[in-house]
């Protein structure tokens, strides 16, 4: 380990503190070469622990010295292996602690550059930014962020688009503050994600549709929609296996697809208040309706009509 680095830190051993100066002089001076060791980074990990106070300066480095360690200094260049992964979650979960948000945000960062990484690290980092938003009560415009980014990381779920695991976890965080004051991108975020999901799950073959069903594309907040999609696939509702997974019954899945179908080529059909009830203790369990899941069946009959008529039935 640096020696510089062993001295200050115990000098924080005897007076558990540190002024602002010290730390930048850390960032800018011990690390001004990057991390070359894993005994460096570590030791970064437990100067980390002793900065309570959040300094934009420190967070940003602290990520980029970490993650530049993992993706650059130890091989495969690019990728996390199932190994870094472990050494990563043993590092931010010391003593079974809750990750803070500096270090929920270094597994976010991890995810976006990495070309590939373990399927326990993005869940991991799913479940950290889920617990975050349950623990505050609400979810307010920073946390809703961080899920967009987790549920968006290109290292992230291994899927094209939203997986099971993943609707259930956002089912069980919005359960958890359904009707808590969150902030309003909760709620698009949270309905265009369970519709990717939904839309996927029910395709007769999503994988030839990897592009159109791209989870970066409909999490987008920019997105004027994604009404794009639903209309590609308009033709084809009437054959194939649509809502074959939603069921996993034959004949109502072909009356699924009839519907879907008849009320996509009139392009008028709407569903109903309580049609909308019913799908959602179908997929939800819940008796009540958040305005999370409220938005997600107002995008629904808004962006694709027929295909929310083919989710009451089949669902």
């Amino acid at each position: 380990m640096n020696q510089d680095l062993q001295i200050v830190l115990a000098r924080f051993a005897k007076l558990g503190e540190m002024s602002e100066s010290e730390a930048r002089r850390i960032v800018d001076d011990v690390y001004s070469d990057g991390i070359v060791s894993r005994g460096e980074a570590e030791a970064l990990f437990r100067l980390n622990e002793l900065l309570s106070e959040s300094d934009p300066l420190w967070d940003a480095r602290f990520e980029e010295a970490i993650k530049d360690f993992l993706l650059t200094r130890e091989p495969p260049q690019g990728w996390v292996t199932d190994e870094e992964a472990d050494w990563l979650l043993g590092q931010v979960s010391q003593d079974g602690e809750t990750p803070t948000l500096r270090e929920i945000d270094l597994l976010l960062n991890v995810l976006r550059y990495a070309e590939g990484a373990p399927l326990s690290l993005s869940r991991f980092a799913l479940q950290a930014v889920a617990e975050r938003i349950k623990a505050n009560g609400q979810a307010n415009s920073d946390m809703v962020d961080r899920m967009r980014r987790v549920l968006s990381a290109p290292a992230g779920e291994d899927n094209v688009w939203i997986s099971q695991y993943e609707a259930r976890v956002l089912f069980e965080t919005n359960d958890s503050i359904a009707f808590a004051k969150n902030h309003i991108s909760w709620n698009d975020m949270f309905a265009r994600a369970i519709g990717n999901h939904l839309m996927a799950r029910s395709h007769p073959d999503p994988v030839t549709e990897a592009d159109a069903l791209s989870r970066e594309q409909w999490l987008e907040q920019s997105s004027g929609g994604v009404a794009g999609v639903f209309g590609r696939m308009v033709a084809s509702f009437a054959d194939g296996s649509w809502f074959q997974k939603i069921t996993y019954d034959g004949r109502k899945a072909a009356k699924a697809r009839m519907a879907a179908n008849d009320a996509a080529l009139r392009q008028a059909e709407k569903v109903t208040s309580e049609e909308h009830g019913w799908l959602i203790r179908q997929i939800g369990g819940d008796d009540k309706i958040s305005p999370a899941e409220r938005a997600l069946l107002d995008f629904l009959a808004r962006e694709a009509p027929g295909f929310a008529h083919g989710l009451t039935i089949a669902a």
